[in-house]
């Protein structure tokens, strides 16, 4: 018998390692190549109509919050000192509800004007209204706020008697010279809060040790209080209390720092935008630095207090230009947010910058040592 060449035969041969297999039907590659490029492109195509949809309605929230808070701003809450017989404060009392509604106002009656000063001066009262033998006399405070003591001078025509000239505006705690608008003590609390996003952000990149980020981010903040408070005093901004000022810039910048950092460590690189989503897109328009939370509509003013933004614009003011007054609010508050942020670096594992760049070098550089 003849046998037929081993050539003859193309269903036993095997390719070697490594080479493309040419005995192979190419119509099983092409099937079998569609499927998976379909599984591949369907979730990815999902991902994406998913992360429009999140962002869409998660920037649409933040645009109904700046639009809803600048065309509904307005006197809300404002504590009104007034000082005078009873009937003269019911009168002021429904004149102001009448004039700018009534959750414009809040009426504290008070003594005298004595007691009317007292109140503006420690901060538990924004304006105040006294009754005397003269006629009214309005006290303002415009280094808590510009605009509410414009409010209140502007108002005070509505209680003189026509005839008159009007009743006298006292400023009790008046704006330095160096800032008589009002405009820099407001300008110079946003970069506290540049200053904490940055520090946090710049100390989880390069650094890798807890108690070493930490201790960055708190001695970041003295130092940077220092810096800040000396720029305000050369500026004639600040009200010449430079280590109470210094103290309430270090704390409201190691708030934010801590903050951010906490956060990164959390979750990673998503916590610094978490941390920038609390401290400028929210916590910046709900803050009342440029204005008085007594001005945010609802109780927006009152949660804008609760965030280190607010917190911190609030305590330097008042450090600044209010010697006599309470800080123990604004303080809490920033030390809680301080302590979360410490808790979250403490406790958190992830890793960003070279600590996650040496992570995706390890795997390589054991594969090359294999290989060799």
């Amino acid at each position: 018998m003849t046998q037929q060449p081993m050539s003859s035969v193309p269903a036993m041969t095997t390719a070697p390692s490594g080479a493309p297999d040419t005995g192979t039907p190419d119509t099983g590659a092409s099937v079998s190549g569609s499927p998976t490029s379909v599984k591949r492109q369907h979730p990815e195509g999902a991902r994406a109509v998913a992360l429009v949809l999140a962002l869409t309605a998660g920037l649409s929230l933040i645009l109904a919050l700046f639009v809803g808070v600048a065309v509904n701003s307005g006197p809300n809450g404002v504590t009104l000192a007034v000082a005078g017989p009873p009937a003269a404060v019911e009168q002021i009392r429904a004149g102001m509800g009448q004039q700018a509604g009534p959750e414009a106002f809040e009426i504290t009656v008070v003594p005298d004007e004595a007691a009317a000063r007292s109140a503006l001066e420690e901060r538990t009262a924004d304006g105040a209204i006294v009754i005397g033998a003269n006629g009214p006399m309005v006290l303002t405070a415009s280094a808590g706020s510009p605009a509410i003591a414009q409010l209140l001078t502007g108002a005070a025509t509505q209680l003189a008697n026509p005839a008159a000239a009007g009743p006298a505006v006292v400023d009790v705690v008046a704006l330095p010279s160096g800032d008589a608008r009002g405009l820099g003590l407001a300008s110079g609390s946003f970069p506290m809060i540049i200053a904490g996003l940055a520090l946090g952000a710049a100390c989880v990149i390069a650094l890798r040790n807890k108690w070493t980020i930490i201790a960055t981010a708190v001695g970041g903040a003295a130092v940077i209080g220092v810096s800040f408070a000396g720029i305000l005093a050369w500026l004639g901004v600040s009200g010449g209390h430079f280590l109470n000022e210094a103290l309430a810039i270090a704390l409201t910048v190691a708030a934010g720092a801590l903050l951010v950092a906490g956060l990164a460590r959390l979750v990673g690189a998503a916590g610094i935008g978490l941390g920038a989503l609390t401290l400028l897109l929210i916590g910046n328009p709900l803050s009342g630095i440029a204005t008085s939370p007594r001005f945010l509509p609802g109780p927006w003013g009152d949660f804008g207090q609760w965030l280190p933004t607010g917190a911190g614009g609030t305590l330097l003011r008042t450090v600044s230009y209010f010697p006599e007054a309470s800080v123990a609010w604004p303080v809490t508050i920033l030390l809680g947010w301080a302590l979360l942020g410490a808790l979250g670096v403490i406790f958190g594992r992830a890793t960003i910058g070279h600590g996650s760049a040496k992570t995706a070098v390890e795997p390589a550089g054991q594969h090359e040592a294999i290989a060799v």
